[in-house]
């Protein structure tokens, strides 16, 4: 009926003793923060009905979580390019390092130490790192092979290195000891195809 005045409800008291409790406890005390809080409450219930403060909560927060996705998305596709780009680059100075080695001796199964970093340093850097990074990777990649006895030579070759490293097990002019941890180092299945058919051991093939 127009004009008629819902009279206000009885709330549970319960309830209520919980809600004034809940006031005391953020605020301090009751008195003159009781009737401020019921009403945002009430406010608070309204926007939440008609998804206001929640929704927009949770449209905030999955626009925070597409943003950051997206800026992940975008840096892990500039990190893979750029470890892509550095990994290219690294594999063209090796190339151009080892074709200048292979001039620099002809061709040689040896090269002297000073020849290897000459070559790094005109395709890659001087500096110490830069040299010895080059000087790691070039063995790794099985260009150069240390020689055994001499600090400053490389074998270039893979088959010269295996030869002459066991006729210097076999001369005694490498311990037993020393072959074995070069020979585990490379494996042995990789040493044995390395040598000519006629130098390998009976049964092998």
């Amino acid at each position: 009926m127009s004009g008629e005045t819902e009279r206000p409800p009885q709330l549970d008291s319960a309830l209520l003793e919980r809600f004034k409790a809940d006031v005391k406890r953020r605020k301090g005390r009751l008195r003159g923060n009781y009737s401020s809080e019921l009403e945002a409450a009430l406010e608070a219930y309204l926007d939440g009905s008609q998804g206001g403060d929640t929704n927009d909560r949770l449209a905030r927060i999955e626009e925070q979580l597409d943003r950051v996705e997206g800026h992940l998305v975008e840096n892990e596709g500039k990190k893979k390019k750029e470890s892509s780009d550095t990994s290219s680059t690294t594999e063209s100075r090796l190339r151009k390092i080892t074709n200048t080695i292979a001039d620099e001796t002809a061709n040689s199964p040896k090269v002297h130490t000073q020849v290897v970093e000459k070559a790094i340093r005109a395709h890659a850097g001087s500096s110490d790192p830069t040299i010895r990074r080059y000087k790691e990777l070039l063995q790794q990649d099985n260009q150069l092979f240390s020689h055994p006895t001499k600090d400053t030579l490389y074998f270039r070759d893979s088959t010269e290195y295996v030869l002459a490293v066991n006729a210097m097990a076999k001369g005694g002019k490498l311990q037993q000891q020393d072959y074995d941890a070069i020979v585990e180092r490379f494996g042995e299945e990789w040493w044995l195809e390395q040598q000519p058919t006629e130098e390998r051991p009976t049964g092998f093939q």
